[in-house]
């Protein structure tokens, strides 16, 4: 779980830091504030732990320093590290504390509800600086890694799913990553497709079966994987090439296989990354409802979006069913960009999605205005 970041002098970022709650986090900006980037970035330091100790060796600065480096350019697509200073900055600093567990035995009733966390909760703090040297090339530089978190801590999964949707393309994808060095797309799209691979069909998915039920009933069946390839069943068994599936449609068939594989667990983070695209209102609906119920069942939503729609449903949900839930506005300004956060929609002063939908209004009604008058 993510739950905080500093960003000082990284890309589009002078100074600023998210506060993240552990349950949904909605991050809305117009294009070039940095949306993307903050995903990203969560998602690194999210990542990192599991990464560099799946081998169980120790947690140490120098291999830390060689995960980050390669891992900053695989997920930004950049050669050099400087590429990320803002401005030309001499240096960037990011900070980044993520929450793991220690594994513990737990024990309920049948009568009571499930646990929202998968076990005792372990702090891990991150900071690296990427400074630019005398010879031109970058040194990334890990000033604070979780040496003290216990060896056996863990981190359930995390998933990043990217704005371009990826079930159209997952087949030789992970083996095109490998085979072409300066492959178009970034690490994400590797690594959700290596998620999605070699997995077994779950018994009980996190995901409540109505919602699932309902998602599904729009779509009229489910992906599955078939001899390493997805493919698309219809509700009478029948197949459907996945590139014939309406792009919305991938998205919410996306999600409902992402819980039944059992890519998303209890203590997950789900990033991602413009969720509402290619999506109609009654889609969007229910992706809504499937994100805020994800939330209340222990896994923790970090989306980015352009869609007022989203955020409206985003906040009806939250006001009927109390959630964690956080908003966080990134605007431009002469002094760069800023930072809003608030625990409501209405707590944000500058929302560019309605701007642009009461201007369309009021170009709408300029235009009725003109025609009465002749």
């Amino acid at each position: 779980m993510i739950k905080t970041l500093k960003i000082s002098n990284f890309t589009v970022f002078g100074n600023v830091e998210f506060s993240f709650s552990p349950g949904l986090n909605v991050i809305v900006g117009e294009n070039g504030t940095g949306k993307t980037h903050v995903l990203k970035l969560g998602y690194l330091f999210s990542r990192a732990w599991p990464d560099l100790m799946a081998k169980r060796l120790h947690m140490t600065s120098q291999r830390a320093e060689t995960y980050l480096a390669e891992r900053l350019a695989g997920l930004f697509q950049v050669s050099n590290l400087t590429a990320l200073t803002h401005k030309n900055h001499p240096r960037a600093c990011v900070q980044a504390e993520v929450g793991g567990y220690i594994p513990t035995v737990q024990i309920r009733m049948p009568q009571e509800p499930p646990f929202l966390a998968p076990g005792l909760t372990e702090g891990m703090p991150w900071e690296v600086q990427i400074e630019r040297q005398s010879s031109g090339a970058d040194g990334l530089k890990a000033i604070t890694v979780p040496e003290g978190a216990a060896q056996n801590a863990f981190m359930p999964q995390q998933v990043f799913v990217p704005s371009k949707e990826i079930v159209s393309l997952f087949k030789g994808l992970v083996a095109l990553f490998d085979k072409y060095r300066n492959f178009p797309l970034d690490e994400t799209y590797r690594d959700l497709a290596v998620s999605m691979s070699a997995l077994e069909l779950q018994q009980a998915p996190l995901l409540d079966a109505e919602v699932m039920q309902k998602i599904e009933a729009v779509l009229g069946g489910k992906l599955k994987l078939d001899d390493g390839d997805l493919v698309f069943e219809r509700q009478d068994g029948s197949l459907l090439e996945v590139p014939l599936m309406a792009e919305g449609h991938r998205k919410l068939a996306l999600l409902i296989y992402l819980l039944r594989y059992g890519v998303l667990e209890v203590g997950s983070t789900l990033f991602w990354d413009e969720p509402e695209a290619n999506l109609n209102p009654a889609a969007g609906k229910l992706l809504a409802a499937a994100l805020h119920l994800l939330t209340k069942l222990g896994v923790q939503v970090v989306l980015t979006t352009h869609s007022y729609f989203l955020l409206k449903e985003l906040d009806l949900l939250a006001r009927q069913n109390p959630v964690p839930l956080r908003f966080m506005g990134l605007s431009k300004t002469e002094e760069g960009i800023v930072l809003q956060q608030a625990d409501s929609l209405l707590g944000l002063d500058h929302i560019v999605a309605l701007d642009e939908e009461l201007a369309q209004y009021d170009r709408e009604l300029q235009n009725a205005q003109r025609q009465v008058h002749g």
